[in-house]
């Protein structure tokens, strides 16, 4: 196959998978804030804290986090595919343990230091919940991610 045919696959399927990722990601966030009767907006939460305020922050941190998204999928596809587990259900189970591997670094991050230098008041309370809810959310996006990658025929 061409090399420049495998890299489109390749990218095509992170682009994809980041979004449906992301998505997922999304849901479990706003399924397990509705559950514990708190708001999990990690949107909003991250463009303020790049804009150090709420004016403008949903459409920065929605930019960042598909982006993220995005780049994050090309490097999990990229490990699934070194490592050579692209076809299910072994995708999918090594995307949900590089999920869970990334929410648990999230989740601590969130809770240690984030929360503490958040510039918006109703963000600087991060309990444990919240770092479980990331961590839920982050094991979510592996497993779309992994499902994505084995579903696809370009990788």
């Amino acid at each position: 196959m061409n090399t420049a045919l495998l890299i489109l696959g390749h990218v095509l399927t992170a682009l994809i998978a980041g979004v449906l990722g992301g998505a997922a990601m999304e849901g479990v966030l706003l399924a397990v804030g509705g559950a514990s009767g708190r708001r999990v907006d990690m949107i909003l939460a991250l463009g303020s804290l790049i804009t150090r305020t709420r004016e403008n922050a949903y459409r920065v941190g929605l930019v960042i986090h598909a982006i993220s998204a995005v780049g994050f999928a090309l490097v999990y596809t990229m490990a699934l595919v070194a490592l050579g587990y692209t076809r299910l259900p072994n995708s999918m189970m090594l995307g949900l343990g590089f999920g869970v591997l990334h929410g648990l670094v999230v989740s601590l991050m969130i809770v240690w230091i984030v929360a503490d230098q958040h510039p918006l008041e109703e963000f600087k309370e991060a309990d444990l919940a919240i770092g479980l809810s990331h961590l839920a959310g982050h094991a979510a996006y592996g497993l779309v991610v992994g499902l994505v990658v084995g579903l696809s025929p370009g990788v």
